[in-house]
């Protein structure tokens, strides 16, 4: 994935707001609005840049459901929302199969007849707990555009410029939508034909809590 650095992305809005560097508290205020904005916009879209696919276990739970066929993704530290499910890893293997599943209370259920014992499950990333301290990643580039104009947004807010900030958010939403725009004109052009099993009952011993 292409990225810009934290150090980039302050430089522009530094620029962009006429200032040559921040004071220690408008740097604070700063990150505080790009930690924000990014994980608003991380679950905007499913981005091709922000998926992964993760391998897990299935197996048998009591609490806080009962399920023969499950996999605890709540808290998953590499996974954030789940988009599918495979019997395979669908990036290297073309007989993988699409799998039904429900997500109940923060866990992925199969149906009670599978014979899975691991899935692979597609989904986003999940967020750095923060940008902008040393050590950080850097940022998502696809994102920087609506990044800096939501920053930039948040600034003129805060300095009760309130006619800049609304003008700089719907640019910065402009963009967002650009880019979702993006993602479904490739998701149309490179749509892959899965393979899916036929659906089976999950059965009542899934819904029920304990």
């Amino acid at each position: 994935m292409r990225t810009v650095t934290y150090t980039e992305l302050k430089n522009r809005f530094t620029s962009a707001i006429g200032v040559d560097t921040l004071l220690s508290v408008e740097e604070t205020a700063f990150k505080n609005s790009l930690n924000d904005r990014v994980k608003g916009a991380w679950t905007r879209a499913q981005w091709p840049e922000l998926m992964t696919v993760v391998e897990k276990s299935v197996a048998a739970v009591t609490s806080p459901i009962v399920a023969d066929k499950a996999v605890q993704i709540d808290n998953d530290a590499n996974l954030m929302d789940v988009f599918s499910v495979f019997d395979k890893n669908p990036l290297s293997d073309r007989t993988a199969f699409k799998l039904d599943y429900n997500l109940i209370n923060g866990y992925l259920v199969l149906p009670a007849n599978s014979s899975q014992s691991s899935v692979f499950v597609m989904g986003n990333q999940v967020t750095p707990s923060s940008y902008g301290e040393s050590g950080d990643p850097d940022l998502p580039r696809f994102l920087e555009r609506y990044l800096l104009l939501a920053t930039i947004s948040d600034w003129y807010k805060s300095d009760g410029q309130l006619e800049k900030s609304m003008q700089q958010e719907a640019l910065s939403e402009e963009t967002l939508a650009l880019e979702i725009d993006r993602v479904e004109r490739l998701e149309g052009m490179n749509k892959i034909s899965v393979n899916t099993y036929p659906s089976y009952s999950f059965g009542v011993n899934i819904l029920t809590t304990v």
